[in-house]
C-alpha cells in the first residue's frame, strides 16, 4: 500500500505547474535613469510579458464599483445649542 502512496504522490508532484522564471529582472525600470530609457525599458517589458500587461490594462479599463453612499438616519431628538467655551 505505501508503494502505491508513493506512486501517486510522485505522479501528482510531476504534474504540478512549475513557477515560471521572472524574464525581467527585478528593478529595471527603477535603473533607466533618462525618460529614454524608462520608455525602452517599458516596451522590453511589454514585448516579454504581453499576457501581464494585457491583464493590466484590461483592470484599468474596468468601470470602478461606486463605494455605498452613506445613509443618514432621522432622529426625533432636537439639535442640541452650542455652545463656546470660556477662557
Amino acid at each position: 500500500m505505501d508503494d502505491n502512496q508513493d506512486d501517486l504522490k510522485k505522479q501528482l508532484e510531476a504534474h504540478k505547474p512549475k513557477k515560471k522564471k521572472l524574464t525581467v529582472p527585478e528593478g529595471f525600470l527603477e535603473e533607466a535613469k533618462s525618460y529614454e530609457g524608462k520608455l525602452m525599458a517599458v516596451k522590453i517589458i511589454a514585448e516579454r510579458e504581453k499576457s501581464r500587461v494585457l491583464l493590466m490594462i484590461k483592470k484599468m479599463l474596468e468601470p470602478q464599483p461606486e463605494p455605498p453612499k452613506k445613509r443618514i438616519e432621522p432622529t426625533l431628538e432636537p439639535l442640541k445649542p452650542v455652545t463656546k467655551k470660556k477662557k
